[in-house]
């Protein structure tokens, strides 16, 4: 993932002020937060739009709806994703980010988006 420098120093004023989210670019999965990095390969869109839904379209109302996460290709970091609309059609892609990540929140808002391709699987 790129992060700008100033995403990795972000600091608060003196008065206990929240620092401010850095714009940056990061390659990653769309998932969802239960799934988390789980579906961070091909194959695991169903599976992330059934969890952005619930469960009771598929018989399992007890699975309530999860929030549309992030998962960093570097580290496998999670983002919560602030303006899901912003993702909405790329459920379970690889894609490309820009946007203002939020480091103590763990939390990005997204900007622009573009699809990259699937990373080759691993032997």
């Amino acid at each position: 993932m790129v992060l700008a420098a100033s995403a990795i120093c972000l600091g608060g004023s003196a008065r206990g002020e929240k620092p401010a989210a850095a714009d940056a670019t990061a390659t990653g999965w769309v998932s969802d937060e239960a799934c988390g990095a789980t579906h961070t390969k091909p194959g695991g869109s169903d599976c992330v739009r059934k969890c952005l839904t619930g469960g009771a379209s598929v018989g399992h109302p007890e699975w309530k709806p999860q929030r549309m996460v992030f998962v960093a290709d570097e580290g496998a970091r999670i983002w919560v994703v602030e303006n899901p609309d912003a993702l909405k059609g790329h459920e379970g892609d690889h894609v490309r980010i820009s946007g203002a990540f939020d480091e103590p929140g763990k939390a990005v808002r997204v900007r622009d988006i573009s699809a990259v391709p699937e990373p080759a699987p691993s032997k």
